[in-house]
């Protein structure tokens, strides 16, 4: 250490004596004549829950997003293929194809396009 240093060693915290050293860390000193802050209990904590929970209620309702109205339902039967146009969509697979082995999944595909391709 150098004489311009004021660091104190740690070790000069401590007490030398060894006596009862009671520290109290987080409370005030008891010769305090402020009055404390007591938290609210019983029915005076009901009250003030209940009138926060009204007032957050209020604000909420102000400042609610809407849902939006989604559109009904689409019903399936609009979205299949029937007669000429289940058998053009059979073709345009066929053509892209060319060569090539389908799988499983476009052989369900055609298949079910024939069967569609027959509703009318």
């Amino acid at each position: 250490m150098t004489a311009s240093d004021d660091t104190i060693p740690i070790s000069a915290l401590f007490f030398d004596d060894a006596g009862p050293h009671v520290v109290r860390a987080g409370y005030p000193p008891a010769s305090r004549t402020e009055p404390r802050y007591t938290p609210a209990r019983g029915h005076e904590l009901q009250a003030l829950l209940s009138t926060s929970i009204a007032q957050l209620g209020g604000v909420s309702r102000e400042r609610s997003r809407r849902t939006p109205v989604l559109p009904p339902p689409v019903p399936i039967d609009t979205l299949l293929y029937r007669g000429r146009a289940a058998l053009d969509r059979a073709l345009e697979i066929r053509a892209s194809l060319g060569t090539a082995m389908p799988s499983r999944e476009t052989i369900n595909e055609l298949l079910d396009l024939v069967a569609l391709a027959a509703t009318e």
